[in-house]
């Protein structure tokens, strides 16, 4: 079989399950766009959230509960009504002695322990939830499950920054270069190898590689960039992508480098990516509906 480099049309890559140990943290989430969310419960707003926080939440669902991916779909859109539902993020704000990851790992955690019960309604499960957050904020301490919430994270933002460089450079009619990239980052190929495959001189694979690495790189640092103006403080902006970027890097030096960590990702079908986008959409659509019936009560 061809290598995945010489097969590549448009949008062939990214995004699914397992991964490694463990990593420093998930990003501290500061007020501004969660601010807003609480307040004025805007459907932008919650997009928005959603984009963000869709993959990494999936992908620790797989993790912690062995599941399925339409199953950890599923509990990622309840964990989501659930935070809108039971008010959770205002709930956040007015406590802060625990992280977002934190919460986010409790309520995950806690709907896929009542699976088989989800069917008597999110009442039952909401309820529960109030002395499971109490507890944890009183131990105040390290949960392994957030590290799996960072890698989750860590993840998403590698695959979607490829999506973007891949989709960007096929635009711009920089196939090879792509390949090239590809072919080193994600199939492990060696630079003759891919000469071979893409009839190029190793010379100019060499150089297609330090290219692409480059601006792959800077678009990473991009991403950290535009996660940390949306929930970071703006008075620690710069210190907090220093930080952040730092992090990341410790990441991938405990797994190995950035081809160690995108080899051991499967890659995503365009099925996966279609379902992921309805899913996304479906559940936009009820907490709009839930934001409507709430502006019917107050007026």
């Amino acid at each position: 079989m061809k290598p995945a480099i010489l097969r590549m049309k448009s949008a062939s890559l990214v995004q699914d399950e397992k991964g490694p140990a463990s990593v420093n943290r998930f990003p501290q989430t500061r007020q501004t766009l969660i601010q807003r969310i609480a307040t004025d419960r805007q459907a932008p707003e919650w997009n928005t959230f959603l984009d963000d926080y869709w993959g990494p939440v999936v992908r620790f669902a797989i993790r912690s509960g062995n599941l399925k991916t339409q199953d950890a779909e599923d509990i990622t859109a309840e964990t989501f009504k659930t935070l809108f539902t039971a008010d959770l993020l205002s709930r956040w704000l007015e406590d802060r002695r625990s992280r977002l990851s934190t919460m986010l790992c409790v309520v995950v955690r806690n709907l896929i322990s009542n699976r088989a019960r989800l069917q008597s309604g999110r009442e039952k499960i909401m309820h529960e939830l109030k002395p499971v957050l109490t507890a944890e904020i009183a131990r105040r301490q390290r949960d392994p499950a957030e590290d799996r919430f960072y890698e989750a994270w860590a993840e998403s933002l590698l695959q979607s920054t490829l999506l973007q460089l891949q989709q960007d450079y096929l635009m711009r009619g920089r196939v090879n270069a792509f390949r090239v990239f590809y072919g080193r980052v994600r199939e492990g190929l060696s630079n003759p190898e891919i000469a071979d495959c893409l009839n190029l001189k190793v010379t100019d694979v060499e150089n297609h590689y330090k290219r692409t690495r480059g601006q792959f790189t800077d678009r990473l640092r991009s991403g950290i960039e535009e996660h940390v103006r949306r929930y970071g403080a703006e008075d620690d902006f710069a210190q907090e992508v220093e930080w952040e970027w730092q992090t990341l890097g410790e990441y991938l030096k405990t797994h190995g480098d950035l081809e160690s960590v995108f080899r051991q990702l499967p890659a995503e079908s365009e099925e996966l990516r279609c379902r992921e986008r309805e899913s996304k959409a479906d559940l936009l659509q009820q907490l709009t509906s839930f934001i409507d019936r709430k502006t019917e009560q107050h007026d």
